[in-house]
């Protein structure tokens, strides 16, 4: 089946910042599945959208198990990563759509691409990859709107 290719672009990826570090386990045996899926991961992002290039620029941050406090043993990861993105021909888009590709889309794209980060930072990790959990990108949306409201 051939591809159509979406109108919404990635122009360019970066990784601004990252942070690994290794908490030895004091338990010799641990369910691996049980513990990653026990991390807390926080997530914040800022779209800024440039109106005479007609770029829209998302920086995204995923933590997991960053809580000084209450980290669990294992991996503690930070990472931090900017998209560049376009819309080609917005104009001619109905506005639920460029919305969708403007918020959710570039959202979701900036999350896929540090969660691969993640797993290769984590891949040569003593507990092997960690494969951050499936993202509820309208959720992150509402939250974020609401923290403003």
């Amino acid at each position: 089946m051939k591809a159509k290719f979406s109108p919404l672009q990635l122009l360019d990826f970066k990784l601004l910042e990252s942070h690994f570090e290794f908490i030895i386990p004091k338990e010799e045996k641990l369910d691996l599945k049980e513990l990653f899926q026990s991390y807390a991961v926080e997530i914040d992002f800022r779209l800024r959208e440039n109106e005479e290039t007609k770029e829209i620029q998302l920086f995204t941050i995923i933590e997991v198990n960053e809580d000084d406090e209450n980290s669990l043993p294992g991996y503690k990861i930070m990472v931090e990563g900017g998209g560049t993105f376009r819309i080609q021909d917005p104009e001619s888009l109905e506005e639920n759509l460029k919305n969708n590709l403007t918020q959710f889309s570039t959202l979701n794209m900036m999350i896929n691409n540090l969660r691969n980060i993640i797993y290769q930072i984590t891949n040569l990790g003593p507990m092997g990859g960690y494969l951050l959990p499936p993202i509820d990108i309208t959720q992150l949306l509402r939250d974020k709107v609401g923290r403003f409201s």
